[in-house]
């Protein structure tokens, strides 16, 4: 498979939700970089390749860090995104 990241990834352990439309699923980020990020496939998240989502960053009860995204990547029980606009490692509020 052809690899063209923005940036490097590297692992991180976050929770992400992953929002698309009415729909949402929680999950976990395997790597992040500038770019994007990929993370573990939710149970039942069927997204394709191209669609657009809302990645809602978090790691403790209080305001969390939104971010625009498209779906890169579905290969193996895995998602990438590439984000709309360069992040932080990780994400945050700007």
């Amino acid at each position: 498979m052809n690899d063209h990241r923005f940036a490097q990834r590297v692992p991180y352990a976050a929770r992400v939700m992953v929002v698309r439309g009415e729909e949402a699923w929680l999950g976990e980020v395997v790597d992040l970089s500038e770019g994007g990020c990929g993370l573990f496939r939710p149970e039942g998240c069927e997204l394709q390749v191209a669609e657009l989502v809302q990645l809602v960053f978090f790691d403790e009860p209080g305001p969390a860090v939104l971010v625009g995204a498209r779906v890169a990547r579905v290969h193996d029980g895995l998602l990438g995104f590439e984000y709309h606009d360069p992040q932080q490692i990780p994400p945050v509020r700007g």
